[in-house]
């Protein structure tokens, strides 16, 4: 998940779940009412998708500057890798037509001019260049970021944060290690670091850290690599065009040459690398540069795939014969399914997402739900899991049924699995004397409840190294 990304939503404008751009308009209008910014103040918000919209068209900055004509405003995809900025941010920014980002996009309209939808590095690049709230501020968005996910049943969680902040990653250092020193760490976090490019990566290494460094409360994780975008923004990287769009497919953000680079680099210094990678033809470039480098020097570095939601059986053989594992959200299941059939065509769609396959393959796997894009309640989790439905529960059967798990393949994904993937199945993942007390008490059994009753089980006590984090009795 991003951590810090969910905390700083708690007082952004809240698009989720808006069915068209006016829905948009008059929520960004309603939080403008109640926040009152400052004259000059930047405005943010997340979680609008063009794809709920009658008309599926990217807003762009003509549908905001009569809204918000003096404050620049900045409102992310739900999946983070688009973004749309009014006029005024375009302008603070210095984005122009000329404007150019390796591994970025600025959309332009028929005439050249910029529309304010920016992708991929682009939206990372512009997010930095945004005011970070004060320290105060952020320890205060923390605890109660923490609050919720110690009510959720969440001990400890996997957290890309670079980018949600600027200041690189001394910054996201110097706050975790100051909280974890007062005992005021809310959660267990291993952090992914998101370090762009091979300057960043050596930087990095030559201060000393590496993955698994820290302590119980916080540690160092694996070098976090984006390959290529989302699906919904049709920046995943495929290998054959997109179903709905004929002549793109997607937008690889390194070259090979480059990917390899940073995973070797990486590998030999002793990290351990997670990949983010939603297309078939970023699993393949991901899958040679893990190769390449499982050649020079085979360790057992416990490398995996962020995502991998599109791809084939030779991709998963490959996978399983490589020891690559696999990050997976479960939600994306019910999310997805509509948007992934006219993105890719119901063959290819079909073929991802394939989570028991991985499993069978012997792959190891962890759950999670890259919140802010997904809630973060691993039973909610759970139940798309094994069962491959909406809320509604459609469709009837489950989407690709034949990919459900058992309710206990789906809990051990969201606990002995993310354990395993930090390093950490020798003190945590399960409930066994001298393993940490980290544990969630439900209010129903939910490996005897029908599936359909596991979203409405509720935490009725957290614990974290036995000090109750939330009560409910």
């Amino acid at each position: 998940m991003h951590f810090l990304a969910y905390a700083l939503s708690l007082e952004q404008a809240d698009l989720t779940g808006a069915r068209s751009v006016h829905e948009v308009r008059d929520r960004l209008k309603s939080f403008l009412d109640r926040e009152k910014p400052a004259a000059g103040e930047w405005v943010s918000g997340r979680g609008w998708n063009h794809e709920l919209f009658g008309d599926p068209r990217i807003f762009t900055r003509d549908d905001l500057d009569d809204l918000v004509p003096s404050n620049p405003v900045i409102l992310s995809r739900v999946c983070g890798h688009v973004a749309v900025l009014n006029s005024r941010a375009l302008e603070i920014l210095g984005i122009t037509a000329d404007s150019r980002f390796s591994g970025g996009v600025v959309d332009l309209d028929d005439t050249g001019r910029p529309t304010g939808v920016i992708r991929e590095t682009a939206v990372e690049w512009a997010h930095s260049r945004t005011p970070n709230p004060d320290g105060d501020k952020l320890r205060r968005l923390v605890a109660r970021a923490g609050a919720a996910a110690a009510a959720a049943g969440l001990t400890s969680i996997h957290s890309d944060d670079l980018g949600s902040v600027g200041g690189g990653w001394g910054a996201i250092l110097d706050l975790y290690l100051g909280l974890d020193g007062e005992g005021k760490m809310p959660v267990r976090i291993t952090e992914q670091l998101l370090l762009r490019n091979r300057a960043a990566l050596d930087r990095f290494l030559a201060s000393g850290w590496r993955t698994g460094d820290g302590s119980p409360a916080f540690h160092i994780g694996p070098l976090k690599i984006l390959t290529d975008g989302s699906m919904g923004g049709r920046t995943a990287f495929l290998r054959e065009e997109y179903s709905d769009m004929p002549g793109v497919y997607g937008v690889p953000i390194y070259t090979a040459g480059e990917l390899n680079d940073l995973v070797w680099t990486a590998h030999s210094a002793g990290m351990q690398v997670a990949l983010h990678a939603i297309g078939d033809g970023a699993l393949d470039m991901c899958l040679d540069a893990l190769e390449k480098a499982r050649e020079r020097n085979l360790r057992k570095a416990r490398h995996y795939i962020v995502h991998c939601q599109t791809g084939d059986m030779e991709q998963y053989h490959r996978m399983a014969r490589l020891g690559v594992g696999a990050a997976i959200q479960p939600p994306f299941v019910p999310s997805d399914r509509p948007m992934a059939v006219r993105r890719i065509g119901e063959d290819r769609a079909r073929r991802g997402y394939a989570w028991k396959t991985l499993l069978d393959l012997g792959i190891f796997l962890s759950g999670g739900s890259d919140c802010p894009v997904e809630t973060f309640d691993p039973l909610w989790g759970i139940y798309t899991a094994v069962t491959r439905k909406d809320r509604d529960g459609v469709p009837e059967g489950g989407w690709n049924p034949a990919q459900k798990l058992t309710v206990e393949e789906a809990v051990d994904l969201y606990t002995r699995g993310g354990a395993y993937v930090s390093f950490e199945e020798h003190r945590k993942g399960t409930l066994q004397a001298g393993k940490l007390a980290d544990l969630v008490v439900l209010d129903r059994d939910i490996f005897s409840v029908p599936e359909e009753g596991i979203p409405a089980a509720k935490p009725v006590l957290t614990m974290m190294g036995g000090k109750v984090t939330f009560r409910d009795f």
